[in-house]
């Protein structure tokens, strides 16, 4: 064996690896890339994403007060309907609102404590 021989064979090897190398690093390239396609997806649609959820806790709070207003509605469609067909019911909101009573009759009120954060005017 001579010199040349054994630099031609130790260049042989350097230029061809094993085939399991390259298949390793091909397999750890592809995931790289697949992960940065991921990356890439989650970044540009997370924006959208969270406007949709913004949108969503909206929806529910214009539901919410919408419940509110047709509850109320109700109440109200309840209170004329009363005013216009039931005359005991007008003599008692009149007696209330004027503070006035029959003879005989006692009359209790109950007054609610005043809620956190509202002032009690005299």
């Amino acid at each position: 064996m001579n010199f040349a021989d054994d630099d031609h064979e130790l260049r042989s090897r350097r230029r061809h690896q094993p085939p399991d190398f390259w298949h390793g690093i091909n397999r750890v390239l592809t995931g790289l890339v697949v992960l940065g396609v991921v990356v890439l997806v989650g970044v540009m649609f997370y924006p959208v994403w969270q406007q949709q959820q913004d949108m969503r806790a909206r929806i529910a709070g214009l539901e919410h007060e919408r419940g509110e207003k047709a509850a109320r509605l109700e109440s109200r469609k309840r209170e004329i309907y009363l005013l216009q067909h039931n005359p005991a019911y007008v003599e008692t909101i009149a007696r209330d609102r004027l503070n006035l009573m029959k003879e005989g009759e006692t009359i209790f009120r109950v007054e609610l404590p005043p809620t956190l954060g509202t002032s009690v005017q005299p």
